[in-house]
């Protein structure tokens, strides 16, 4: 089921998790750096990429998914490899490490949604009326961005962040995209005290990237991993939310 990008031949593996709104390209800036070296299966994520023709369930649990990967990993006869998330896909890349742990070399997470519960996103998706909201809001998004420049205005909101959600929301079939995956992902979260813990049980590096102009993601969005994992190797780059794969690229 899962749709996918293979990149390089190397005898090191890393799974890669791209972010919302993104497909399996998301990471070519990166597989071109380590070509010789590596062998990267960059998967789309579900309703994303070729895998939007899919037929998903509703909602993708942390069961499902380590299902997904397992049967992923036998068909291409991957014993070990590390992971990899950007954004979105950092929520994909916490659970395939704590769930597959003692197969994992390294994690790589890139400005990673899924360490804390970003209020909005929790608002939106964990009940019924909630997502009704949500679904209120996508159908009439024109007239919510007209608010948003209004508060840009006032110095309220961030100006690149109001970007960000334009450019992801631009469509119709982009506004279907974010309210099936807020929703259908709302189920997979991590405990970052839970994930520690079996991080270091299990000798397990893990390497944090972060931007530091992110509006989208910034560091006190992850400080709750840096606490719970002081062995955590943190990077931060002078770059916004949308460069960051590519500036990270340039750093391995």
């Amino acid at each position: 089921m899962l749709t996918f990008t293979k990149y390089g031949t190397g005898p090191i593996v890393w799974l890669a998790f791209h972010g919302i709104g993104q497909d399996s390209s998301c990471f070519e800036p990166i597989a071109a750096q380590l070509a010789q070296t590596h062998t990267i299966y960059s998967i789309d994520l579900p309703f994303h990429g070729k895998s939007r023709f899919t037929q998903w369930p509703a909602v993708i649990t942390r069961t499902y998914w380590q299902s997904l990967i397992e049967a992923f990993t036998a068909t291409h006869q991957i014993s070990r490899f590390s992971v990899i998330g950007f954004s979105m896909g950092g929520r994909f890349a916490l659970i395939t490490a704590q769930e597959l742990a003692s197969r994992i070399d390294e994690v790589l997470l890139l400005a990673p949604d899924g360490v804390t519960q970003d209020p909005w996103f929790k608002l939106g998706t964990s009940s019924r009326v909630g997502r009704a909201l949500l679904r209120f809001f996508l159908k009439n998004t024109p007239f919510f961005m007209s608010i948003g420049h209004g508060l840009v205005r006032l110095g309220v909101l961030n100006a690149v962040l109001l970007r960000f959600v334009e450019a992801t929301m631009q469509t119709p079939e982009q506004r279907d995209q974010i309210y099936r995956s807020w929703t259908g992902f709302r189920m997979l979260t991590t405990d970052m005290t839970s994930f520690a813990n079996v991080m270091t049980g299990n000798g397990i590096r893990v390497r944090l990237f972060l931007g530091e102009y992110d509006a989208v993601l910034p560091r006190a969005q992850t400080r709750p991993l840096e606490v719970a994992l002081p062995a955590c190797e943190v990077t931060i780059l002078a770059t916004g939310h949308t460069s960051l794969v590519r500036r990270v690229a340039a750093q391995l």
